[in-house]
């Protein structure tokens, strides 16, 4: 019987190497563990603080904006904490901080009633205090209010502060040392040496989703500040995988056309909710406004997954993102032959592992729903196999090729191409990146050439004082010298925007955005440039 045991913990950690876990046998019995603590601490003293930690509970994710309305606290510190009465009265299950205004946040929690408090720290002494609540609202989370277990549009209103008597006092984090950004959430402007992508937290993300997510609360990560005239291109990385993956295609680019964005999500986890939060932060507008420029996505093994089954969720809507080029590399659209065997061994199971069994409704499923007919779906494969010991078929080394040729996969695709590296070595092959490339450099920018040219000058180094809005600033000292060559007639305008703003710049209509009344008063102070 014994033996019989130790032979099941043994198939696992082999069906934990085969898809795609790099962990060693300690990380997973650490973790399992801990998940076993997590269950006894539950039964002796149940808090939603344990369940929201539990693998095998489900979870809600909660995304909205804070919205400014009547309170003078934009300068302050905000943070934004849920509590729960389920077991304790006042419970905090789960807390973002650093939180930037009409920009969006992310809360992780279990099934629930919850009160959300937005704190503004006031006095700048790092203490959220009962008389610094600025925001507060009540949300119900359930399968009948987030039925795909993402709650959307859950968004606060800032106000004059009020005094909660039964707050106590929360301890601001130190603030890190990351860049801020005018039109992303606090944090997520970082390079890809950043300690948020080490191994640590990448293990989070496998066994411990709910921590992961207190690390990496947005999900999205970007390397500089936006520009509207470069296409997004979206990586999605595979299980116990981070945005360094692809660090070899980011060194390729040319980042004068396209800008880097990461979904960094925990990858242990169910592969349904993941493809919504993908959706929702990326795809929907909702979250990054919508933008007439095309999308790239570029997703490598079981997050070709994810991002395939996110395209499934477009609803021909007017504010979607509009994606017109998917490449997956090596990814297992027919599942994982394996997964069933972890299911039936495992002294943990990660919603990850049921969701690439084959016969589970998610790979079943996936191709149910053909593909947009403008988006050009470029399904690579690899077929290296350095390991000694041979499954007995043909594979990358981690995923079979029938699983990456899987026929529906194939049938919605536009190409197939093959290359002879093994399933993590495909992403650090010249090859590989040199094909992507081609691929991207097909996909049109609504700039036009000539616009792009002189938008590759840059702006102005000018001092510019508090007169001037962030977004302003940022236009005139990144884009100066396209904007006024728009305005003096050497450029076309190609966007009823661009009409309009020049009118502005010109006199011809009065100023009604902050940009235009910002740009007239470039004009005064620096006539020389312009």
């Amino acid at each position: 019987m014994k033996l019989n045991k130790w032979n099941g913990k043994l198939k696992v950690y082999l069906f934990a190497s085969l898809i795609m876990i790099s962990l060693s046998s300690c990380t997973y019995l650490k973790y399992a563990s801990v998940q076993s603590e997590y269950a006894r601490i539950q039964n002796a003293e149940p808090a939603q603080l344990n369940l929201k930690h539990m693998i095998d509970i489900d979870k809600y994710y909660v995304v909205g904006s804070v919205l400014e309305k009547d309170c003078d606290c934009a300068e302050s510190p905000l943070s934004i904490v849920a509590y729960s009465n389920r077991y304790k009265q006042h419970e905090r299950v789960d807390s973002i901080n650093f939180v930037n205004i009409n920009t969006h946040y992310g809360l992780t929690m279990p099934e629930g009633q919850y009160e959300l408090l937005v704190f503004a720290d006031l006095n700048s002494n790092d203490l959220l205090e009962k008389g610094e609540v600025v925001g507060r609202i009540q949300i119900q989370l359930d399968a009948s209010t987030a039925p795909n277990g993402v709650l959307t549009h859950v968004n606060i209103e800032l106000d004059a502060p009020v005094t909660v008597d039964w707050v106590e006092e929360i301890h601001l984090p130190k603030s890190e040392e990351f860049q801020q950004s005018i039109f992303f959430p606090s944090g997520t402007v970082r390079s890809l040496d950043d300690p948020i992508f080490d191994k640590g937290i990448v293990t989070l993300g496998m066994y411990d989703p709910a921590s992961f997510a207190e690390y990496a609360p947005t999900m999205f990560y970007a390397l500089e500040e936006d520009f509207s005239y470069k296409i997004p291109v979206i990586f999605v990385h595979g299980i116990d995988g981070s945005p360094r993956d692809f660090l070899k295609f980011v060194n390729g680019m040319d980042h004068s056309r396209y800008k880097a964005w990461f979904y960094y999500y925990p990858s242990g986890g169910d592969l349904d909710l993941s493809a919504e939060l993908l959706y929702h932060v990326f795809l929907s507008g909702e979250v990054i406004p919508h933008s007439e420029q095309p999308v790239i996505i570029v997703a490598h093994s079981m997050g070709g997954l994810v991002a395939r089954k996110a395209l499934n969720l477009y609803r021909g809507e007017d504010v979607e993102n509009r994606v017109e080029l998917f490449v997956s590399i090596a990814s297992p659209f027919g599942g994982h032959k394996a997964a069933a065997e972890g299911e039936e061994n495992g002294l943990i199971v990660l919603p990850a592992w049921r969701d690439l069994n084959p016969n589970n409704d998610f790979i079943t499923s996936l191709y149910d729903k053909p593909l947009s007919s403008n988006i050009n779906h470029q399904l690579l494969y690899a077929y290296k196999n350095n390991s000694s010991f041979k499954l007995g078929e043909n594979s990358d080394g981690v995923v079979s090729l029938d699983s990456q040729l899987y026929s529906k996969a194939q049938q919605q695709s536009d190409e197939q191409f093959g290359f002879n590296h093994t399933h993590t070595g495909v992403l650090n092959s010249e090859q590989v990146v040199d094909y992507v490339k081609q691929k991207m450099d097909l996909v049109e920018n609504i700039f036009p050439d000539s616009h792009l040219k002189l938008l590759d000058q840059g702006g102005f180094e000018v001092a510019l004082n508090d007169k001037y809005d962030p977004v302003t600033k940022y236009v005139i000292t990144k884009m100066g010298r396209y904007v006024v060559a728009l305005v003096k007639g050497e450029l076309v305008p190609f966007h009823q925007d661009q009409r309009q703003f020049i009118q502005a710049a010109k006199g011809s209509i009065a100023p009604s955005t902050d940009l235009e009344k910002g740009w007239l008063r470039f004009i005064e102070e620096y006539p020389e440039l312009n």
